[in-house]
C-alpha cells in the first residue's frame, strides 16, 4: 500500500497572506477569535487586527500630539532625557547615533504618568510629570490613547488566554491600567526624510543600506502598532532561520546585546483600518515558547520608496512592576514587570556608554543582517569576520540603577525574586516566521 502523502508544509507568510483578525462582536465571538489569535500568534507571531473601535481620527490625533514634541528644537526635547529603568523619555539622534552609529531614528514615549509614575527601588508612587510647554491637549490625548489601546490590547490577551484554556481573570491584576505601579506605555519613533544623497552616502563599500531601525525581537508582552498607510518599511524575517533561544531569551536585555541573524525579509507594510500587532519576548516566556515574538526591523527606503519622514506609534503592554511572571513548565526563570524595562533599558544604557562598537558595527550592516547562515558554525563565522566574537559579544547590561554594569549578555544577573528555572530539554528555537514547520519561533 502506498504511503499517505505528506502534508504541505505552510504558507510562507508575505504581505498578501499575513493573518488578519477581526475584533467585531468580541464578546459573542470570543472563542473564534481566540482560536485565530492563537493560530497567529503561535506560527508567526505578527497579525493585522480590525475592526478594533479607534477611529481614524484618533489615530491621527495621536500622530499630531507626537509630533508637536518631535518638532520641537533639541533644547527642549533634551530636558526630557531618557531613563533606562522605565523607558520612558526622549532620545535623540546625538544620543542614538552612539549606539547606532547613524542618525535615523528619533523616539519620545509617556506612560499613563507621563514620563514619571512609580518608583520601583523606592516602592512609591512619584507623581506624574507631562511636558507643560506643549498644553493639557498633550496629556489628554496620550492618556485617551493610551487607554483605548490597553483596552484593545487586553481583549487580545485574554482572548489567546483562552486559547489556552487558561482563566482569562488571571490578568486582571497584571494589567490593571488604573495601577500606579502600570508600566504599559506608547511611544512615537520619527524617522527623518532622507535626500538622494544621504541615501548614497548611508551605503557601504557593498552597496548595501543599513536598516533605520536594527533587527530584533520586542521585550514586552504585546507590542500595539500604529503606522500611517504610506509609510512603509516594516519588515519580518520570514522562513527557516532558527536560533537557539534558551539563553537569549533568558537575557531580558538581548534587544541591545544580540546580533539577529535572517536569510530574508519581507514587508509588512500598514493596511488600512488595521493596526499591526506582535507577540514579544515576555510572552513567549510566560507561554513557555507557546506563543512567538519575530524579528523585525525597519529597513531604509528602498528605490521608489517615500523618503519622507516616516511615523510610527507602539504602544508596550507589560505587566506591572512588581508582578513576578513565569510560565508553567518554568522553562525560565520568573521575571517581573520591573526586569523587563529595566534590564532592556540598562542594556541600551551601557550600550550607549560603551567604546567597544562591535555590537554596533554588526547589527547595522547589512551583510549581518541578511547572513545566509545554515549552521550555528556558519553564523559564526561569518560574525567573526565582521569582528564580532563571543568575547567581544560579551555585553553590558543594567544594574537597575540606569547606569549599567560590565555582565556576560548571556549570563545576566538576576533580582532575588527571580531564581533561575533549570532548562527545559531541547533547544526553543526562534525562527524568523513561517516558511517551515515551526519548532518554537520568535522575533524583535
Amino acid at each position: 500500500m502506498a504511503a499517505p502523502a505528506a502534508a504541505p508544509p505552510p504558507a510562507k507568510v508575505t504581505q498578501a497572506n499575513a493573518p488578519v483578525i477581526s475584533l467585531a462582536n468580541f464578546e459573542e465571538r470570543k472563542h473564534e477569535i481566540a482560536q485565530q489569535l492563537h493560530k497567529a500568534a503561535s506560527e508567526v507571531g505578527f497579525f493585522y487586527i480590525t475592526d478594533h473601535g479607534i477611529s481614524q481620527e484618533e489615530i491621527d490625533r495621536a500622530f499630531a500630539t507626537g509630533i508637536k514634541f518631535l518638532d520641537r528644537e533639541k533644547e527642549f526635547k533634551t530636558t526630557w532625557p531618557f531613563n533606562p529603568d522605565s523607558y520612558l523619555g526622549y532620545r535623540g539622534p546625538d544620543e542614538l547615533e552612539t549606539v547606532t552609529g547613524n542618525r535615523l531614528w528619533e523616539w519620545f514615549s509617556v506612560g499613563r504618568y507621563g514620563t514619571k509614575g512609580y518608583n520601583y527601588h523606592a516602592q512609591a508612587f512619584e507623581g506624574e510629570e507631562w511636558p507643560q510647554e506643549l498644553g493639557e491637549e498633550f496629556r489628554q490625548v496620550a492618556l485617551s490613547f493610551q487607554e483605548r489601546t490597553h483596552d484593545i490590547a487586553l481583549k487580545i490577551l485574554r482572548a489567546l488566554w483562552i486559547s489556552l484554556g487558561r482563566d482569562e481573570s488571571e490578568l486582571d491584576d497584571p494589567f490593571d491600567i488604573t495601577s500606579p505601579e502600570n508600566p504599559s506605555f506608547m511611544a512615537w519613533n520619527k524617522y527623518p526624510a532622507l535626500t538622494s544623497e544621504q541615501i548614497e552616502g548611508l551605503k557601504n563599500g557593498k552597496g548595501k543600506l543599513p536598516p533605520r531601525l536594527h533587527a530584533h525581537a520586542d521585550m514586552d508582552v504585546l507590542t500595539i502598532l500604529f503606522n500611517r498607510v504610506g509609510d512603509v518599511g516594516l519588515e519580518i524575517a520570514p522562513g527557516k532561520d532558527s536560533e537557539n533561544l534558551d539563553e537569549i531569551i533568558e537575557d531580558v536585555g538581548n534587544i541591545w546585546n544580540h546580533v539577529p541573524v535572517a536569510k530574508e525579509w519581507l514587508p509588512l507594510d500598514p493596511r488600512p483600518g488595521c493596526i499591526t500587532v506582535n507577540v514579544g519576548d515576555g510572552l513567549t516566556r510566560w507561554t513557555d515558547g507557546v506563543f512567538k515574538s519575530t524579528y523585525h526591523r525597519v529597513r531604509a527606503p528602498k528605490q521608489g520608496d517615500p523618503t519622507g519622514e516616516r511615523y510610527s506609534i507602539p504602544y508596550f503592554v507589560n505587566p506591572r512592576l512588581n508582578y513576578i511572571m513565569q510560565g508553567p513548565k518554568k522553562r525560565w526563570g520568573p521575571i517581573t514587570g520591573f526586569d523587563i524595562l529595566s534590564k532592556t533599558g540598562n542594556a541600551y544604557a551601557a550600550r550607549r556608554n560603551s567604546p567597544d562598537k562591535s555590537w554596533q558595527e554588526a547589527a547595522y550592516t547589512d551583510e549581518i543582517a541578511e547572513l545566509n547562515a545554515e549552521t550555528a558554525e556558519g553564523r559564526a563565522d561569518l560574525l567573526a569576520k565582521n569582528g564580532v566574537t563571543r568575547k567581544q559579544r560579551d555585553s553590558v547590561v543594567g544594574n537597575g540603577n540606569g547606569s549599567g554594569v560590565q555582565a556576560s549578555a548571556l549570563r545576566v544577573a538576576r533580582p532575588a525574586v527571580a531564581q533561575r528555572a533549570p532548562r527545559a530539554a531541547g533547544a526553543l528555537r526562534r525562527s524568523a516566521l513561517v516558511g517551515a514547520p515551526l519548532r518554537m519561533a520568535r522575533a524583535f
